[in-house]
C-alpha cells in the first residue's frame, strides 16, 4: 500500500444528496478515499439507503481493493440518521430512565441489526459522556446519566448490543464532553481539570468501555490545558491521543475523530491543519464530513507534509485498512471480535 492509499484509508468524507456525486467518485478514484459518513440529507427511506450503501461499497472496492467503512451517528433519540421506515430506538436518557441496562443492550442489538441490513457497518455511538454540567448545550439527553458508574452500566450494554448486531461502534467523545457549557460544533470549549479530577468522572466510562472491548473511541475537539499545555484540542494532541489513550489506558482499537469541519477546529486551527495534526497525534480515521473532500478543494497551505504525517502515525494506516469494513482483515475488526 503506497502513501496515497494509506492516506485514503485514514480519511472519511461525506457528500451532498441521496446519490453518489461525481466529485465523490473522483475523490475515491484519484485519492483512494475509502470511507464515508452518511447524514439524514443522504437518506430518504430504507430501500434507497441499502442501494446507496451497495453502490458505495462497489465503488470503493473497485478503486481501492478494500471494503468501505460506511458510518453514521445513530445514537437513537435526538441523534438519529435512519429514515422513518426503519427501526429507531429511544435515546440514552430515556433508556436509562427505564432502570434496566438490558434495555440498552436491546437498543444496541436492534440498531446494529438494522444498520447492518441496510449496509451501514460502523455506528458512531454510544456517547459515554457523563452529564455533569446542567448548562451543557450538546450532550444532555444523549448521556446515560450524571455519574460515571451509571453511564458505564448502560453504555457497555449498548456497545455489546451493537457488536452482537453486526456493526462496529465507538465510545465518544474522548476524553469527555460532559462538563462544558459550550458546543464544539460552534466554538472551542475548555475543560480545565486535573488528571485526578478527570479520572474520577470523565475517564472512568472510557476505561470501562475499553475493558468491555469497544472497537473504536471517538475524539472531542476540547482543550484540556492540564493534560495538553500547547493550546491544542484533544483531537490534535499526541499527549492525549497516544500518551493517554493508547499508552496509559492500553487502547489498541481504532481512534476516530469528530468532524474536522466543526468550528472548534475550523475557526481556530483550520480544517486542513487540524487533519494533519490529528493524524500526527495518532488518530486513525479522520472525518471531513462534507466541504473539503466532496468539493475537491485544495488547501492553500498546510502545516506538515502529508507523507511525513502518515509515516509519523506509525501503523495507523494499516490499522485502518485492516479494521473491519467488509472484506478487510478477513472480515474481522482490529480486535478480532466482530465477524462480517
Amino acid at each position: 500500500m503506497d502513501l496515497r492509499e494509506q492516506i485514503g484509508q485514514r480519511l472519511v468524507t461525506g457528500f451532498p444528496g441521496t446519490e453518489l456525486t461525481e466529485d465523490f467518485r473522483r475523490m475515491v478514484r484519484e485519492y483512494k478515499i475509502s470511507n464515508v459518513i452518511l447524514f439524514r440529507e443522504n437518506i430518504t427511506d430504507c430501500a434507497q439507503l441499502k442501494q446507496l450503501c451497495g453502490e458505495i461499497q462497489a465503488l470503493v472496492r473497485r478503486e481501492t481493493g478494500h471494503g468501505a467503512f460506511i458510518t453514521a451517528d445513530q445514537e437513537g433519540g435526538l441523534v438519529t440518521r435512519l429514515p422513518g421506515d426503519a427501526v429507531n430506538v429511544p435515546g440514552a436518557m430515556a433508556i436509562a430512565a427505564t432502570g434496566d441496562p438490558e434495555n440498552a443492550y436491546r437498543a444496541g442489538l436492534l440498531t446494529g441489526r438494522e444498520l447492518r441490513a441496510l449496509g451501514v457497518n460502523f455506528d458512531r455511538a454510544p456517547s459515554v459522556d457523563v452529564n455533569s454540567n446542567p448548562e451543557n448545550p450538546v450532550i444532555g439527553a444523549r448521556s446515560y446519566g450524571d455519574t460515571p458508574q451509571e453511564v458505564s452500566r448502560y453504555a457497555n450494554r449498548m456497545i455489546r448490543g451493537l457488536l452482537d448486531g453486526g456493526v462496529l461502534c465507538s465510545a465518544k467523545h474522548f476524553p469527555g464532553h460532559g462538563d462544558t457549557d459550550t458546543d464544539s460544533h460552534l466554538a472551542l470549549p475548555c475543560v480545565d481539570k486535573s488528571m485526578e479530577e478527570l479520572e474520577r468522572t470523565e475517564l472512568l466510562p472510557f476505561r470501562e468501555a475499553v475493558r468491555a472491548g469497544v472497537p473504536a473511541v471517538m475524539t472531542t475537539h476540547i482543550l484540556f490545558p492540564q493534560l495538553e499545555p500547547e493550546h491544542l484540542p484533544a483531537t490534535m494532541s499526541r499527549r492525549i491521543m497516544t500518551g493517554l489513550l493508547r499508552e496509559q489506558m492500553g487502547f489498541d482499537g481504532l481512534i476516530v475523530s469528530d468532524c474536522m469541519e466543526m468550528r472548534a477546529i475550523k475557526d481556530h486551527f483550520g480544517t486542513v491543519n487540524g487533519v494533519v495534526a490529528a493524524m500526527a497525534a495518532g488518530v486513525d480515521l479522520v472525518f471531513i464530513s462534507t466541504t473539503h473532500c466532496s468539493a475537491g478543494r485544495r488547501p492553500a497551505r498546510q502545516s506538515r507534509p502529508w507523507p511525513r504525517t502518515v509515516e509519523r502515525g506509525g501503523n495507523a494506516g494499516q490499522r485502518a485498512a485492516h479494521s473491519g469494513a467488509e472484506g478487510k482483515m478477513g472480515g474481522r475488526h482490529a480486535r478480532g471480535r466482530l465477524r462480517f
